[in-house]
C-alpha cells in the first residue's frame, strides 16, 4: 500500500508538537499552537500542617518549537522552553514571616516523528529538563530530570479531523511510577475543537473565525528541589512535589496574523504538597493538601492556520 507522504508531512510538525505538549507540566491552549507565551495565577489557602499559609502562586511560561530538520522521511523538531514560578508560605513557627522561593524550569527536546502508512505515524523523543532555584548548588543528577515517549497516531479517514494517539512515557528520576501510558483523542471538524486525554481536557465551540468558547482542564505536576529550614532539613526533605488540577471556562479571541489570545478563569480542585527525600521517595508527612483555589491564566500563542490541500488536474482519459 502506497503511503500517501505529503498528507503526511503536513501531519508531522502537528504531532511532534503535540507529543510535545503533552509531556508538558503546563500547556498551551490547544495543541495547534505552536508558539506561547503564558502567566498564570493561582489562590493561596491554608495547610493544616504547620497552620502554614500559601500564598498566591505565579507562573511564566515561554515554549518555542525551532525549525525541523528532514532526515530521509523522518522529521526531527527540536524544541525550547522556559518556565519561572513564584511561591511564598508563612507560618506561625515562623513568626509569620513570609518565605519566598522562585524556581526556574529550562527544557530542551527532540522528537523524531515518521509516517509508517497512509493513516499512521510514529512519534518518538527525549526531553531534558533542569528545574532549580539558583540558590542551592546546582546538581546534574538531582536537578534535571529526563523524559522518554514512544507513541503511535491514527487519524481516521472517514472522519476527517478525528486522530488517536496512544503509547508510554517513561520518567528519570520518578516519585512515583517510573512508565506512564498515555492516550489522546482530537477532534477538530467544523465548529467544534475536542481535544481529551491527559495531562489535559479541552472542549471549544468556534463563533464564527474569531471567537472560540468552551471549557479547558489540566493536570499540573511539579517536582521542585530548593533548601528548606532545619526543622524540614531534620526529616531529610530534598524536594517539594506541587499536584494540581484545574478546571474552568475559557475564551479565545483571534488578533489576526495566526496569534490567538487565551484567557481562562476557573477552580484549582487539587492543590496538594508533598515533601520528598534525595531519592524522591515521600516523607508521608500529613495536612498539605490546601483544598480548592481560584485561578486565572492568560496566554498568547501561535496557531498558523491548518494547510490546504492543493486542487489537482483531473488526468486525460485513456
Amino acid at each position: 500500500m502506497r503511503v500517501d507522504f505529503r498528507r503526511a508531512v503536513r501531519g508531522c510538525w502537528a504531532v511532534g508538537v503535540v507529543l510535545l505538549l503533552a509531556t508538558l507540566p503546563a500547556q498551551a491552549q490547544t495543541q495547534a499552537d505552536r508558539l506561547y507565551l503564558s502567566y498564570g495565577l493561582s489562590g493561596g489557602g491554608s495547610l493544616d500542617a504547620g497552620g502554614t499559609h500559601i500564598k498566591e502562586r505565579q507562573t511564566l511560561e515561554l515554549r518555542v518549537p525551532l525549525p525541523p530538520v528532514v532526515v530521509g522521511r523522518t522529521y526531527l523538531l527540536p524544541s525550547v522552553g522556559y518556565e519561572t514560578r513564584w511561591m511564598g508560605a508563612s507560618a506561625p513557627a515562623l513568626e509569620d514571616e513570609t518565605v519566598e522561593w522562585q524556581f526556574h524550569r529550562i527544557q530542551l527536546g527532540l522528537t523524531a516523528v515518521r509516517p509508517v502508512a497512509p493513516r499512521w505515524l510514529v512519534v518518538t523523543g527525549v526531553l531534558a529538563s533542569t528545574r532549580t532555584d539558583f540558590k542551592s548548588s546546582f546538581d546534574l543528577s538531582l536537578d534535571t530530570s529526563w523524559v522518554a515517549f514512544a507513541m503511535a497516531r491514527y487519524q481516521f479517514q472517514d472522519t476527517p479531523g478525528l486522530g488517536l494517539t496512544f503509547g508510554v512515557v517513561a520518567l528519570w528520576p520518578f516519585d512515583r511510577l517510573p512508565v506512564i501510558p498515555m492516550l489522546s483523542l482530537t477532534y477538530n471538524q467544523g465548529p467544534y475543537i475536542l481535544e481529551v486525554g491527559l495531562p489535559r481536557l479541552t472542549l471549544l465551540r468556534k463563533l464564527g473565525d474569531t471567537v472560540e468558547l468552551g471549557l479547558v482542564g489540566a493536570l499540573d505536576l511539579q517536582v521542585l528541589r530548593t533548601r528548606f529550614d532545619p526543622e524540614l532539613q531534620a526529616l531529610n526533605a530534598s524536594y517539594l512535589r506541587e499536584t494540581q488540577v484545574r478546571v474552568g471556562p475559557t475564551v479565545n479571541v483571534h488578533l489576526g496574523r495566526d496569534l490567538w489570545l487565551s484567557s481562562s478563569v476557573g477552580l484549582s480542585l487539587i492543590n496538594d504538597y508533598a515533601l520528598l527525600d534525595r531519592e524522591r521517595e515521600s516523607l508521608n508527612v500529613r495536612g498539605l493538601d490546601m483544598g480548592p483555589a481560584l485561578y486565572g491564566r492568560v496566554v498568547l500563542g501561535w496557531r498558523p492556520g491548518r494547510p490546504q490541500a492543493k486542487a489537482t488536474s483531473p488526468s486525460p482519459a485513456p
